[in-house]
């Protein structure tokens, strides 16, 4: 064998090796990644259901009034509005495959069937213009055994 047939084999050897470790590397800082946003997505609804429920406590009187204050109506309106929010992205996420699909599902079962199949909410996703079309794709992938 020639030396210049050494060092193509070689540099061929190497070009092999060093694709693998690029590759390698890809998929452990995609696996970093994933794991950033699934953090980000449980801080954002964790925040936003700790904004729904403290506000819904320190209201439930005020809610409940036949005669409603159109102020405290408001806020609760876009409270809970930005608590179904923070599930549809999630959600988006989970469809657009930039979570592990097995970690979401495992972890968001039984809260997106509870938040989907809840009076206070229901009106917000049974309707065909739903917003939150994310989460309402989700949920019939998951519970909806004939679609």
């Amino acid at each position: 064998m020639k030396l210049s047939d050494m060092i193509t084999l070689i540099l061929g050897i190497a070009s092999i090796v060093t694709a693998c470790g690029t590759i390698f590397l890809s998929y452990r800082c995609n696996k970093l990644v994933q794991g950033q946003v699934e953090m980000q997505i449980r801080e954002r609804i964790t925040n936003a259901r700790t904004r729904y429920e403290n506000f819904v406590i320190a209201h439930d009187d005020k809610l409940n009034q036949k005669t409603k204050d159109p102020i405290i109506e408001f806020v609760y309106e876009s409270i809970k509005e930005e608590f179904l929010n923070a599930y549809d992205e999630a959600c988006q996420k989970y469809l657009d495959e930039k979570v592990d699909k097995y970690r979401f599902k495992k972890s968001y079962f039984a809260e997106i069937q509870s938040i989907v199949k809840n009076e206070t909410f229901r009106t917000k996703y049974d309707s065909q213009s739903t917003p939150y079309k994310a989460t309402v794709k989700v949920y019939n992938e998951w519970f909806d055994l004939e679609k």
